[in-house]
């Protein structure tokens, strides 16, 4: 009666421990997602052309991937531009643009970010873009929100 016992409790371990293993995998791949890129601050600024010290951003920032052939991007430029006035330090990141096109984007429509980093779509690679318009905010080095497409007012709101 005992070796009857021994199958299913073996059995009910296994399972237990798979659950386990399988939620600290998640969790992991998740919190790896979430950190900003090093990339970031390994790539020089366009105008600048100096690396983004990462100390001076202070602890909330946000990362916008743009594009001068996004048209969602356009939607969301003047949310953009207004939450620079409000001194929100916003990182653009140019994704897979034509230079001439975007330089004469950001000249028509202004430039809301404090720096322009141009990806050739490994920055967007490393954090996991899904397309253009797409924003992070960063809280302490750490994702707190994302939004995929572009920003309207109520995802900013709580911010401005």
């Amino acid at each position: 009666m005992k070796r009857h016992l021994l199958i299913p409790l073996v059995g009910l371990v296994v399972l237990v421990v798979s659950v386990i293993f399988y939620f600290n995998q998640a969790t992991n791949k998740n919190n790896s997602r979430d950190e900003i890129s090093n990339l970031i601050f390994e790539t020089r600024d366009f105008y600048n052309n100096e690396l983004i010290n990462e100390n001076t951003l202070g602890e909330f920032y946000i990362v916008n991937f743009f594009a001068s052939w996004c048209k969602p991007c356009l939607v969301e430029h003047p949310l953009l531009m207004e939450m620079k006035k409000k001194g929100i330090t916003i990182i653009g990141i140019n994704f897979r643009d034509d230079e001439d096109n975007f330089k004469e984007w950001i000249k028509e429509h202004g430039n809301p970010f404090e720096y322009i980093l141009r990806d050739d779509g490994t920055i967007a690679y490393e954090m996991g873009l899904i397309g253009v318009p797409e924003t992070f905010f960063i809280v302490n080095k750490m994702t707190q929100k994302k939004i995929q497409g572009p920003l309207f007012y109520e995802d900013i709101e709580k911010y401005l």
